[in-house]
């Protein structure tokens, strides 16, 4: 079951995302032809204007899937359609862990189309002519060798970014299931819920005085690359994080909900 809903949220996601993608797409095309048909000043303002609707496309992208994220999760499970969801042959893990991993799942997608975006610029003539006079296979073959002794560093770092981005997740979901035991102004007690978490997060860091519970703090995590012990922590304190929220999560919508 839980495969299914899985796949239910990807089309969910897909149906709004995917035209955004391909609009991305377009545009970084069309302003690669730009580059290598029209040199400035000419093809100045129509490379300018292309790479602001690039910029804003890309800024609407994650927009989007963050809130796709939020708002599929509040709608569909603590919303009308909740009544629907809950009389699922399944668990109220699966259908927490549903929206957590299409969201995951979507925001790489996002990051990866973002990043695509910039192949572009490599169209450039001047740029371009500079980049064909390099022998890349060399270079690419230098980097492997040269990353080949930190694999677990990088192996780590990729983990722990997913973990951050699925405690991030889990974190928010928890905040708007406690929101909605509010009686009344269930988006405020959702705001002030998840305030509360970041402030609780501080105080138990400035307690231990450790990395453990660090999570989406980006000088942290940068602090801790490089080294295998703290990446380590950082990815512990990321499990544990996600561990608790979830708890916290399904306790409030498998015992405490009411849709009423």
């Amino acid at each position: 079951m839980l495969s299914k809903l899985i796949g239910y949220e990807m089309k969910a996601f897909g149906r709004i995302l995917f035209p955004v993608y391909l609009a991305i797409v377009v545009v970084a095309v069309l302003l690669g032809i730009d580059f290598r048909l029209f040199s400035a000043p000419e093809g100045a303002a129509g490379s300018v204007a292309l790479t602001i609707i690039l910029v804003l496309l890309i800024v609407a992208v994650f927009l989007i899937t963050i809130i796709l994220s939020v708002g599929r999760f509040y709608t569909n499970l603590l919303g009308r359609e909740g009544y629907l969801m809950f009389s699922l042959p399944t668990g109220t893990g699966s259908l927490i862990w549903a929206k957590v991993i299409s969201s995951v799942i979507w925001s790489l997608f996002s990051v990866i189309v973002a990043a695509a975006s910039v192949i572009p610029f490599f169209l450039i003539p001047s740029f371009s002519e500079e980049v064909e006079k390099i022998e890349i296979s060399s270079i690419v073959s230098k980097v492997f060798e040269a990353a080949a002794p930190y694999t677990a560093t990088i192996v780590l770092g990729v983990l722990i970014v997913i973990a951050s981005t699925v405690a991030a997740i889990v974190r928010i979901y928890a905040a708007i299931s406690i929101g909605h035991l509010w009686s009344d102004h269930r988006i405020i007690g959702a705001v002030l819920t998840y305030i509360g978490f970041e402030i609780l997060e501080l105080i138990i860091m400035a307690i231990l005085g450790s990395s453990l519970f660090i999570t989406i703090n980006l000088p942290g995590l940068f602090r801790a690359m490089g080294s295998i012990g703290a990446e380590v922590s950082v990815l512990l304190g990321c499990i544990v994080i996600i561990a608790i929220y979830s708890i916290v999560a399904w306790i409030v919508l498998d015992r405490k909900l009411n849709l009423e």
